[in-house]
């Protein structure tokens, strides 16, 4: 099955199933997508605002004072995140094996029952390995860039944020490769664990063992999916940050009322048809990596019941 072909099936597929648009968007957001969603309405700390936040604690560790309370909030805050992360992840991978049986069921591919959510953390836990490293790494890079453009800048003219990623384009490159690797891998490993009942070990085995076979097509699966999903969750954070600053303004500016609740109702508009779309992108970018499961590993997988 061409690439084209593979995308137009698996739109088709999610079309024909939209119980998997929200399983999807639920899945999206508990990974971390919900700052996608956030951050066209949220206001963004300023340098300076960073600063005066930080500099405070900053002062007590450099003169030793309240160490007690600062291990405490940072075991603490450690212990949330990797607690959040645990549950997400957990709630993700249920989502998304009951949205890769769904399209399972629709293509008519035989799957395993059973429960598969642990195997399926798992797997995308460790198909992220590198990318963890990367972004340790990558972080540090640009740390190192914003402390330089804070005390030496280069072209103050530029925003800060633009010349720090600007300084350091291999670590933003990096972090950005080892993701889509490990999207891929984890997705690959993820069917292998729904569709063939697999454990993690085999599954990512497989998994890339099949991604080292057919490399040009799963990265090109892989980077049209994740550019459409880029490309939508653009225009809509765009167009959802317009409506919403033009009602902040309306706002403060004491505008008509009817002005003010035609803008609010733009917005919301705007917002709720945004998760709409996230959640059909978010969607068929599963359902591609199910329907490219017959016939294209080249050991027979996916069997179609009734062939």
């Amino acid at each position: 099955m061409t690439l084209g072909a593979t995308l137009t099936t698996s739109l088709l597929a999610v079309l024909a199933r939209p119980s998997t648009w929200p399983l999807a968007l639920l899945g999206f957001l508990v990974r971390g997508g919900w700052l996608v969603v956030v951050a066209p309405i949220i206001v963004i700390p300023t340098p300076v605002g960073l600063a005066n936040a930080v500099a405070p604690l900053l002062e007590d560790v450099a003169f030793g004072r309240r160490t007690g309370e600062l291990a405490a909030l940072i075991t603490i805050a450690i212990g949330s995140l990797v607690l959040v992360l645990v549950l997400g992840g957990f709630v993700a991978a249920l989502v998304e094996a009951e949205g890769i049986r769904e399209i399972a069921d629709e293509e008519r591919i035989d799957w395993r029952p059973g429960p598969v959510g642990w195997r399926i953390l798992a797997a995308r836990s460790l198909a992220h390995v590198p990318f963890a490293f990367a972004l340790a790494w990558g972080l540090a890079r640009l740390v190192a860039v914003g402390y330089r453009e804070l005390t030496v800048p280069f072209d103050v003219s530029v925003p800060i944020a633009w010349r720090i990623l600007a300084g350091a384009p291999d670590a933003i490159a990096l972090v950005l490769a080892t993701w889509l690797f490990g999207e891929i891998l984890g997705a690959l490993a993820a069917r292998r664990i729904v569709l063939k009942g697999e454990g993690v070990r085999g599954a990512l085995r497989a998994a890339f063992g099949r991604l080292r076979r057919t490399p040009r097509s799963m990265l090109a699966i892989g980077s049209a999916t994740t550019l459409v999903l880029v490309v939508v969750g653009g225009v809509t954070g765009l167009a959802a940050s317009a409506s919403w600053g033009a009602l902040g303004t309306a706002l403060s500016n004491g505008d008509a009322p009817l002005t003010t609740t035609l803008l609010l109702v733009a917005f919301v508009a705007l917002f709720v048809g945004g998760l709409v779309l996230l959640s059909l992108v978010c969607a068929w970018r599963g359902a591609v990596w199910t329907v490219a499961w017959p016939g294209r590993s080249g050991e027979g997988d996916g069997t179609r019941s009734g062939d």
